[in-house]
């Protein structure tokens, strides 16, 4: 394995990808699934996993390939809107 280091901190550059995956964490570990709540808008167990699974695949997958985060390319979006 390469011990090539990044030069950027994870947390900073994947904020908004790592808020995400704790949301939908907290989430679940407060019972927020309708077969425990009756809430349809927390929707069911196997919908939260479905969803916590491909937010992790994503958040992995930015960070093998080297792209921006979200917070990153979002202010390179309104940086251009500003010019």
């Amino acid at each position: 394995m390469s011990e090539k280091k990044l030069d950027y901190e994870i947390t900073d550059e994947y904020s908004n990808e790592i808020l995400d995956i704790r949301n939908k964490l907290n989430q679940l570990e407060n019972g927020r699934i309708y077969e425990l709540s009756g809430a349809k808008m927390d929707g069911y167990l196997a919908t939260n996993i479905s969803e916590l699974r491909e937010l992790i695949i994503d958040f992995l997958y930015k960070i093998q390939s080297g792209e921006e985060g979200t917070a990153t390319r979002l202010g390179n979006i309104m940086r251009g809107l500003n010019e």
